[in-house]
């Protein structure tokens, strides 16, 4: 059974909740809500090649507060064409909750790199942050990082 736009939610990975809390403003963090923290999150997992499953889940997130932006729309959309290349179908509506998969497990997977950047640094989360950004900044200059990703170490406001 198909599930509608509507009716869609985003998983959040219960075991980055308090990573999550200190990422969005909730937590003094940089992120406007924590759509835009799993949105910048997928995009350091993709970036860094990291597309992680995860089975326990904190309070989901409705799939229409990312619609809200079509950016961010564009970008879930994106990473469903990008894992299945040649494949249009996997932008039809019937195959949303695929593309939703994808963009949580990418969203793990920066968060799991996220964490262990501060774990291995001990510094802040908002230095490392600015580390990941100067670092992404160099690698975009020398042609490392794809320029649309750089918009998301910025996400608009949900």
């Amino acid at each position: 059974m198909m599930t509608s736009p509507s009716e869609q939610r985003v998983r959040r990975p219960k075991g980055h909740e308090s990573l999550i809390q200190q990422l969005s403003k909730d937590g003094d963090g940089p992120f406007t809500s924590m759509a835009a923290t799993l949105l910048f999150a997928a995009s350091v997992g993709y970036a860094q090649e990291r597309r992680e499953q995860f089975s326990e889940t904190g309070e989901p997130i409705r799939y229409e507060v990312f619609r809200r932006s079509p950016t961010a729309e564009a970008f879930i959309d994106s990473l469903g064409v990008m894992e299945h290349p040649g494949d249009a179908s996997i932008l039809s509506e019937e195959r949303l909750g695929e593309r939703v998969t994808i963009f949580e497990e990418y969203a793990n997977g920066g968060l799991n790199y996220i964490q262990g950047e501060i774990n291995a640094s001990k510094s802040r989360v908002m230095d490392v942050l600015l580390e990941m950004v100067r670092r992404a900044d160099r690698d975009q200059r020398s042609g490392g990082l794809p320029p649309e990703l750089g918009q998301f170490f910025s996400p608009p406001e949900f």
